[in-house]
């Protein structure tokens, strides 16, 4: 199988900036000379995750979840190596000659015979589109600008009567029982029917892509169920789902932001007019669970479903849901009584495009929404709209919009409200003490000195290998190791690199936490290296001496022990001589 270049992983990773990939998944906010953001690894509700632009590492001080730009798409996405260089590569634009295999994953048997038949199904529905029994819903399609293309960009198709799909799979040799469990065909007391007998089909798929259900519809008129999903199977979830995910990724990742409606006609509306980076929920009943996935898909989510009451309502739900869950939002104003199918097919695509234009932000939308809810002769209603509208403004972060809308607030409730900036409690920060110039009293202190001066110094790297040239920790003595590796082969040792050449975990928490010793942002001092590699060589001594004390205890020949003194006594020279070094220094 064909490999990603070790140029081209180089290449991407110096191209590709951290803070920006990581801004494509998170919402991230600037602090000082680094960047914050709500970890995804754990459930954190104040952000924990730190990354720092200077070297290009993430770092999250609760959870302990570290790395480069490769690890946290790796991770995140819950992918491979390769695919992680492969999606970092695609975000930034970085072409790649060859596209890595998805890691192959252990199949479960009895879902792969669901995918199979739904896949089937897809094929052949789209083709009982082009035929004869099709032609009603083939002209409503094209009447409401359903051309061939989009037609075939999201697989519409079409189910006839007479159990015709039945019959096909059967011919193809599918397992009844399978058909049933992947809910196209269902048996009753007159045999085995079509669920989706008589109406187009629009395929729906989980985020990797694997088909799982259908939302079908009837242009009969007399029929009171215009459309109908796929009930829960095996392989589809309505409660889980995000229509066209595996469709809009690339494109919400590469805008930043990713609209979400209710319906799939919606989605390929939004299509037509040029706009891919958008979901839908299949109805207003939005869940927590495909909250977190719209979170994966951007950090900004544009809700653009009905501007009737209930899509309205619904909105307001999934938008509290989604401000929980960390995420940046937006509200288009649909105010044009219609929804965005037929705003494309009445105005073209100019006119769904004007109407992305007009966005609320979030606390626009809750005043907006929750006036239309009070009853401003009812002093209890009137309260309760203020003191709902209050808590929403005091998670606003910018101080002119907390004045803003305190003033809109008043104004519309009829309540005399004031806002009252917070004053600021100016403290005297704790000075970090400077570094001592001498070693630290605790040998495992010493060695991580020796370490991040090495990670940040090619000359504390070359005096540890004149000097020393071993640690007592085996995970710092392999760290140790890499580093002088690094500088000798590219003359460099940056920790976002080195993070990538070790498969160790150990390994790669040690550099990220190296980096955050203080030893890693001072200019190089010999002195307080030369301390802490005393502290090192005592500490070696100090073990190899009570080893030859405890091996002289032992029964030996004279020849042996003779040999084994001669050892101890220069053993302890060598420690008395450090000892001397150091408190001389001290």
């Amino acid at each position: 199988m064909s490999r990603i270049s070790d140029r081209d992983i180089d290449n991407i990773r110096a191209k590709a900036d951290i803070v920006d990939i990581i801004g494509r998944y998170l919402q991230v906010q600037r602090k000082g000379k680094s960047y914050v953001a709500l970890c995804p690894f754990h459930d954190d509700h104040s952000p924990s995750m730190s990354i720092s632009p200077d070297r290009q590492i993430f770092k999250c001080f609760v959870c302990g979840a570290g790395g480069n730009v490769f690890g946290f798409v790796q991770r995140y996405e819950n992918i491979s190596f390769p695919e992680a260089v492969s999606r970092v590569a695609g975000l930034i634009g970085y072409p790649l000659s060859i596209e890595p295999e998805a890691e192959k994953k252990p199949e479960d048997p009895h879902k792969e015979a669901l995918y199979r038949i739904l896949d089937e199904t897809i094929r052949w529905s789209m083709y009982a589109l082009n035929t004869g029994d099709a032609a009603l819903e083939k002209q409503y399609l094209e009447d409401r600008g359903l051309n061939q293309d989009i037609r075939e960009k999201f697989q519409i198709g079409y189910n006839p009567g007479r159990e015709a799909l039945y019959h096909f799979l059967k011919a193809k040799g599918y397992n009844e029982q399978d058909m049933v469990d992947a809910n196209v065909v269902r048996t009753s007391q007159s045999g085995i029917q079509d669920v989706f007998s008589g109406r187009i089909t629009f395929p729906i798929h989980d985020r990797s892509g694997h088909p799982i259900g259908f939302s079908a519809r009837t242009i009969d008129p007399a029929n009171p169920s215009k459309y109908i999903n796929t009930t829960d199977t095996d392989v589809f979830h309505k409660s889980d789902i995000v229509y066209n995910y595996h469709r809009a990724r690339d494109s919400a990742r590469r805008e930043g932001c990713v609209y979400v409606t209710e319906g799939v006609t919606d989605v390929i509306a939004f299509a037509r007019a040029g706009i891919d980076n958008c979901v839908c929920t299949l109805g207003t009943s939005c869940t927590e669970h495909q909250i977190s996935q719209l979170k994966s898909l951007a950090r900004r989510i544009i809700f653009c479903y009905d501007g009737d009451n209930a899509g309205q309502a619904a909105t307001y739900r999934a938008g509290q849901m989604a401000k929980k869950a960390g995420c940046d939002i937006a509200v288009i104003a649909n105010d044009t009584g219609k929804d965005p199918d037929e705003i494309v097919r009445e105005q073209g695509r100019e006119g769904l495009q004007k109407l992305t234009s007009k966005q609320l932000t979030w606390i626009e939308f809750v005043m907006r929404w929750l006036q239309k809810q009070t009853d401003f002769d009812n002093y209890t209603s009137r309260k309760e709209f203020v003191q709902k509208v209050e808590a929403e403004i005091a998670g606003l972060e910018d101080e002119f919009d907390k004045k803003h809308f305190t003033e809109e607030l008043s104004r519309i409730s009829g309540f005399r409200l004031e806002y009252q900036p917070k004053t600021p409690v100016y403290t005297q920060a704790p000075r970090k003490p400077a570094a001592a110039a001498k070693a630290p009293d605790g040998f495992e202190e010493a060695e991580d000195i020796i370490l991040a001066m090495m990670l940040a110094n090619s000359a504390a790297a070359h005096r540890f290998v004149e000097k020393l040239g071993y640690l007592t920790d085996k995970i710092k003595h392999a760290a140790s190791m890499m580093i002088v590796d690094a500088y000798r082969t590219r003359g460099t040792a940056e920790p976002s690199i080195l993070i990538d050449e070790t498969s160790n975990e150990e390994i790669r928490k040690l550099l990220i936490k190296l980096t955050e010793h203080w030893a890693y942002s001072i200019p190089f001092e010999e002195k307080i290296f030369d301390g802490a590699v005393r502290k090192v060589q005592i500490r070696a001594k100090t073990v190899q001496a009570n080893a030859f004390r405890q091996a002289l205890q032992n029964p030996l020949s004279d020849e042996n022990a003779e040999v084994l003194l001669n050892q101890y006594q220069e053993c302890l020279k060598d420690l008395r001589r450090y000892i001397d070094d150091d408190n001389q220094e001290e």
